[in-house]
């Protein structure tokens, strides 16, 4: 039975989705428990608002501060050090619960992370690893947002982590490394990426294919596709934005054209898988690699279901021993 500690007030739709979610999570895995923490008062009121009830598997930590989205992460960490990030960090370097769950502020929930749980030897920075669907399957990006200005060496271990990562998770037994570039040419790029191309070519320990262009990412060329975090934030927002204007554009079209209400209806169905497909909610949150304990970044606009596959990814996150694994990996 795992524990996981969740970050009830973090988030744009938190305390009530996130409680939502917690209510999800347990109904769908009966391997979890979950604590829920925040200021006492504020918890209990959305549990009472979402008609949830607390029991042997949900539980509420009091954790009076709390982080704003767009506060900064080292004062944050200074200054409130009762705020339900670190409460629930701590909670995990005491043992006292498996993995933390947040969709609050990423900077953060990445530096607290990082003080509290500390990194795991030779790891130079952490980063954050997202599942993405492609063509062929999920496969694994990182970094997504922990390191936005990576050195080489930052990136070449990205490699070796996102390589275990995806032979963890995903079941992958081999698999292929590929470097974001602007081009496939071993002399494409800057001084950065062909710096870290080098060292992944000459590394034993991943099977790496070279570079990988931003308009084959989705193709599924890679299990795991390595960037600095500028690049694979941007990358992901576009993405998701990208997503947005697609349904936009035929719920707008629908409003106005019956013609194509009629094609609406009759792709709903295909529609709603392609939506369950490539939606973020559908793939929870994103651990945070190299550190020594499990620590889950969602999305800020996570839903409950978004938080239920969170919590989903923590529980996995711990039954593979990913922790242990990693230091293995990078020893």
């Amino acid at each position: 039975m795992a524990t996981i500690a969740l970050d009830a007030v973090g988030g744009d739709h938190a305390p009530d989705q996130i409680v939502l979610g917690a209510a999800e999570a347990i109904a769908a895995y009966d391997n979890v428990k979950i604590v829920l923490l925040g200021p006492s008062d504020l918890v209990k009121e959305s549990l009472g608002r979402c008609n949830v009830s607390e029991g042997a598997r949900l539980s509420i930590v009091h954790a009076p501060d709390i982080v704003d989205m767009g506060e900064s992460p080292t004062r944050s960490f200074r200054q409130k050090k009762e705020s339900s990030i670190r409460v629930g960090l701590e909670l995990v370097k005491s043992g006292q619960a498996h993995a933390f769950v947040s969709a609050g502020n990423t900077g953060a929930v990445m530096t607290a992370s990082t003080l509290v749980l500390g990194r795991i030897n030779n790891v130079e920075r952490p980063a954050i690893a997202t599942i993405m669907p492609s063509k062929t399957g999920p496969f694994v990006m990182l970094d997504m947002g922990a390191s936005v200005d990576s050195r080489p060496s930052h990136l070449s271990q990205f490699a070796v982590m996102g390589s275990h990562y995806a032979q963890l998770i995903l079941g992958s037994k081999n698999p292929k490394v590929g470097l974001l570039n602007i081009g496939e040419e071993v002399e494409k790029g800057n001084q950065v990426t062909q710096a870290t191309y080098e060292l992944l070519s000459a590394h034993p320990g991943i099977n790496f294919i070279g570079n990988v262009e931003g308009k084959h990412v989705l193709s599924g060329v890679a299990d795991v596709v390595v960037a600095d975090g500028f690049v694979g934030n941007s990358m992901l927002k576009f993405g998701e934005g990208a997503a947005e204007l697609f349904f936009d554009f035929f719920k707008n079209e629908a409003k106005t054209n019956w013609l194509a209400l009629i094609g609406l209806l009759l792709l709903r169905r295909s529609l709603k898988q392609f939506k369950k497909h490539y939606d973020f909610s559908e793939y929870g949150g994103a651990p945070l690699l190299g550190l020594n304990g499990v620590s889950v970044v969602a999305h800020g606009r996570s839903n409950a279901n978004a938080i239920k596959n969170a919590v989903r990814q923590a529980v996995a996150s711990v039954e593979s021993q990913i922790v242990e694994n990693m230091a293995r990996a990078m020893a």
